[in-house]
């Protein structure tokens, strides 16, 4: 069957499904981005060719940091954390090593990710900030816009979205996602400003990124510290302080995976 037909057929199952049964068959209200959490997608920015953020010091030694290197470093460690912690759960990354993924493909691969049968995903996105001069430092989160739309069904979805979507309008959708991702984005928040106190936490904000407004799953950017800083980029080359940035990501997924 051609993929635009089979979306239909499967797309009408579904409405007839819902019309049969009736106003009370379904609550609206209920997210299918709140179920318990089947999968999570793991996204090192940048990579290959496009080194993301760059910087030269010469610290006694001169050397040059990539975001594409340090952000990889952490989303491996982080991976290695939540499959030895949560077997049962799919951690699935966009790159494993240093090569070149397109924002299109990093949300195809979040899209096309089946959680399982009553079970959802998550995109988390790894990147390091960088601006002119010194002076920036600090985390920060970033979401989706909320005025962004994404679109749910088309040619293309999976069979199994298509079911999990078609009970919600569009609208529905976008608010309810839109909820998941700041809630998703508060318990990271909370791992990250206990785990370093010292650092500053810059906010939680809405952002015009690609990948984040293309994305069909709760979603979140981390911007880890500032390769621009020196005082940053320096740590960034710190083993232990890698493996602490990681422990805070992954137990700001698992109390969120946890949650109530």
């Amino acid at each position: 069957m051609r993929p635009l037909h089979r979306f239909f057929a499967a797309l009408l199952c579904c409405i007839v499904v819902t019309t049969t049964l009736g106003s009370d068959g379904f609550d609206p209200t209920i997210s299918p981005f709140s179920l318990p959490v089947g999968s999570v997608i793991l996204d090192a920015g940048h990579g290959g060719h496009d080194p993301g953020a760059t910087s030269d010091y010469g610290e006694g030694e001169e050397f040059v940091i990539q975001e594409k290197d340090i952000v990889l470093d952490v989303m491996l460690r982080v991976t290695d954390l939540l499959t030895a912690w949560f077997p049962d759960i799919v951690v699935v990354t966009t790159r494993d090593d240093d090569r070149f993924i397109s924002l299109e493909d990093r949300a195809a691969i979040a899209a096309a990710t089946n959680p399982g049968v009553g079970r959802s995903s998550l995109l988390v996105s790894i990147h390091a900030n960088s601006t002119v001069g010194n002076g920036a430092s600090g985390m920060e989160l970033l979401i989706k816009q909320t005025d962004k739309q994404v679109r749910f069904l088309d040619p293309q979805v999976p069979d199994w979205a298509i079911s999990r979507f078609a009970n919600h309008t569009s609208g529905d959708l976008n608010r309810l996602l839109n909820r998941e991702n700041l809630l998703l984005a508060s318990y990271i928040r909370q791992s990250l400003v206990t785990r370093f106190p010292s650092v500053r936490f810059r906010g939680i904000k809405e952002q015009d990124v690609w990948v984040l407004n293309a994305s069909r799953v709760p979603s979140i950017l981390i911007e880890i510290g500032f390769v621009s800083n020196q005082e940053e980029a320096l740590l960034m080359q710190d083993e232990g302080w890698k493996a602490e940035m990681a422990e805070a990501i992954a137990h700001g997924l698992a109390n969120y995976i946890n949650r109530d």
